[in-house]
């Protein structure tokens, strides 16, 4: 069976055909995913893409997700994971009532919210408000935010943390256009946002059928979990802000 992972990142396994734009290991292929996918026709078993498919323009999710269509089998699967711009919006509003409210500790959870809506779109460098945030020890409403987040958030505070380094905080201007144009194009930051309508409804378009939505244990592809690209070792979910959604040619 022959299985691919598109923009793995880090997260890999060498038992998949992995592919991202910049590689950090043998196991993964540098390839430039704007460029048609370098696998014939009806050829794939598995096509796998997470958090990718969001730093695309919104005009070239279609051709990415027909390139996938053309190179899997009849039957084959496609398992496309993003974040989830519904549970983002519910907590928006849930929390902006209750901080109007009075409440305190909704009001800190809706300013985090505000940054994990629109920082990673927005930002003009990298880490952007997200890693100001985290840089704050203690930081507010840190249990809600590794629930969040999972393993991402974790990672990263334990690095900060373990640095001791006083990070001063950033300018909020910058007239450094030209690297700030940089930085925009460099596929650090979202270009578009979906829900489960949304990404259902371009899966359909494209020719996919059987379309549902999952949780990050949930799967139609054989001993998927055990590759653990969705999982941690201990079944915690690596990115829980998720949207999984499955669909076959």
């Amino acid at each position: 069976m022959k299985m691919l992972n598109l923009g793995c990142g880090s997260r890999w396994h060498k038992d998949w055909v992995n592919l991202d734009f910049n590689s950090n290991s043998e196991f993964v292929q540098k390839y430039n995913l704007y460029k048609p996918l370098p696998f014939d026709d009806s050829s794939i078993d598995i096509v796998y893409s997470s958090h990718v498919l969001e730093h695309f323009p919104k005009c070239f999710a279609p051709k990415f997700l027909q390139e996938c269509y053309r190179i899997l089998k009849k039957g084959g699967i496609i398992r496309v994971v993003v974040p989830d711009l519904e549970i983002l919006a519910k907590n928006y509003i849930s929390f902006l009532e209750l901080a109007r409210d009075g409440n305190l500790d909704a009001e800190e959870k809706y300013n985090w919210t505000l940054i994990e809506l629109f920082d990673q779109m927005v930002r003009n460098y990298s880490g952007g408000e997200m890693l100001e945030y985290w840089k704050q020890n203690p930081m507010p409403q840190e249990e809600f935010i590794i629930k969040r987040l999972g393993s991402e958030v974790k990672n990263a505070l334990k690095s900060i943390r373990q640095s001791h380094q006083n990070y001063p905080k950033r300018e909020c201007l910058s007239d450094d256009f030209e690297s700030i144009g940089r930085f925009r194009l460099s596929g650090e930051v979202h270009q578009w946002m979906y829900d489960s309508f949304s990404l259902g409804k371009l899966l359909r378009e494209v020719g996919f059928n059987h379309i549902e939505q999952l949780t990050a244990h949930e799967t139609n592809i054989e001993n998927f979990n055990s590759y653990l690209l969705d999982i941690e070792v201990d079944g915690s979910v690596r990115k829980p802000d998720s949207l999984f959604m499955e669909a076959k040619k």
